[in-house]
């Protein structure tokens, strides 16, 4: 099983073993929807990172890929406008981050065993305090049973934790702290290639902050998730699904007599998934989801959650798009819950055997919702987050990668949270071992 950043589809396609396409994965994209406090692998304090863990290397074929990063870069707001940071000195800053890149895959007879992620060190010019490890890992196994197979995950990282999460309530060293999050996921799915394929799934994320003063946003999120796919030649595989989370807040204080603060969530719906020859994919689920908080005082969420994807992959240019809505815990300060709505999309040409130019552009809304017996958190509020990348990727051999980038990001919040814009640019170069 291997999580996507946050909604429900799910790549029935997708080859998981060496030998033949199984219903293993068919909660991939349904899983990763509950996994919601994985952390992203490079530690960007100026620009709001993507939680996800790195994913599964893709074919069947042996790759053993170790590569040596070292990347360079500029932000004019490192800081995000918070002066508990910035301390009266500028906002801006340089940052060198050496990084060991792992892309291993092993087949086996009757399955495959992987190993995926980055090991790294981010050091700053100016902030030195902000200097912290950038880890983050995953591996697994796949394991055919007759016409079953069954796949085990482990995830690791460790990051300073991100900067954009912290409101005016914090705590003025808040910003010096350490996020680690752990995820265990298993399932298992039958069927082949046509028929029907079940599959069911478990997988439970742990997230731990180093200071007390964020203990708060300690979080444990356990998620079962069943499925029922079934090829129709005509539209494309068609599934049904289910999905229940429990995530609570083991740390965070509530008022004598009140249960732990966090969050039941359900979600029922379809997904579709069809590929028209070699050039256009799309997979997309709807579903109804339920949002219940543990705490009282706190509103729920009842209404339509979807995941939407398409890829366009022609000759020069790949298009991609994606859209998710889902219910979600929160990293903010007691903050129960979000209701965040994804859109991205991003164009890539290609030049040639050895350049490309990209542009990528998301908008993400979170809709907050806390209990009434915070009464310095916000009942209801919004967190909205705009940002657009452009890059060039040079390769002139096999070995060697050069890559320059360039962003722009830009919060707006009516609760109390920063509000910034931030810009960068970034030069990394990246060797095969």
């Amino acid at each position: 099983m291997k999580p996507g950043t946050r909604g429900t589809f799910v790549p029935v396609n997708h080859v998981r073993t060496a030998a033949k396409p199984s219903a293993s994965t068919l909660l991939a994209r349904v899983c990763g929807s509950a996994v919601l406090f994985a952390g992203a692998a490079s530690a960007q304090p100026a620009m709001a990172q993507q939680r996800s863990f790195p994913p599964r290397p893709t074919g069947t074929e042996r790759q053993i890929d170790v590569r040596a990063t070292a990347a360079l870069e500029y932000n004019d707001n490192v800081v995000l406008n918070d002066p508990r940071i910035a301390q009266g000195a500028p906002r801006d800053d340089v940052s060198a981050a050496p990084s060991l890149d792992l892309n291993i895959l092993l087949p086996r007879p009757t399955g495959s065993v992987y190993v995926s992620g980055n090991i790294g060190y981010r050091f700053y010019r100016r902030y030195s305090y902000l200097n912290r490890e950038m880890i983050s890992l995953s591996g697994g196994i796949d394991q055919r049973l007759a016409s079953c197979v069954v796949h085990g995950d482990l995830g690791y990282q460790r990051r300073l934790s991100d900067l954009s999460n912290l409101s005016l309530q914090d705590s003025p060293e808040s910003f010096k702290n350490t996020e680690e999050v752990r995820r265990y996921a298993t399932d298992i799915g039958c069927g082949g290639q046509y028929g029907l394929r079940p599959a069911v799934a478990f997988s439970r994320t742990e997230v731990r902050n180093s200071r007390s003063e964020r203990s708060y946003a300690d979080s444990n999120t356990n998620m079962v998730t069943a499925q029922l796919g079934l090829l129709v030649p005509a539209i494309g595989t068609v599934s049904v699904f289910g999905r229940y989370a429990d995530s609570s807040y083991p740390r965070r204080p509530v008022p004598a007599g009140s249960e732990r603060d966090g969050l039941k969530s359900y979600a029922a719906g379809l997904q579709l998934e069809r590929s028209v020859g070699q050039r256009l994919d799309f997979r997309g689920s709807a579903n109804y989801t339920k949002a219940d908080p543990k705490l009282r005082g706190t509103r729920g969420f009842s209404g339509f959650g979807f995941d939407l994807s398409a890829a366009y992959k022609g000759d020069p240019f790949t298009v991609l798009l994606s859209g998710s809505r889902s219910a979600e815990p929160s990293q903010l300060f007691f903050i129960s819950y979000e209701v965040v709505t994804t859109l991205t999309g991003s164009v890539t040409r290609q030049l040639g055997d050895r350049t490309s130019l990209s542009l990528r552009a998301s908008k993400t809304w979170r809709d907050l919702s806390a209990s009434e017996l915070f009464p310095n958190a916000p009942r209801v509020g919004n967190n909205d987050i705009g940002s657009i990348l452009a890059s060039a990727v040079y390769r002139p051999s096999r070995r060697l990668r050069f890559s320059l980038e360039g962003g722009y990001e830009r919060r707006t919040s009516n609760v109390q949270l920063y509000q910034y814009r931030a810009k960068r640019i970034n030069l990394t170069t990246s060797l095969s071992l």
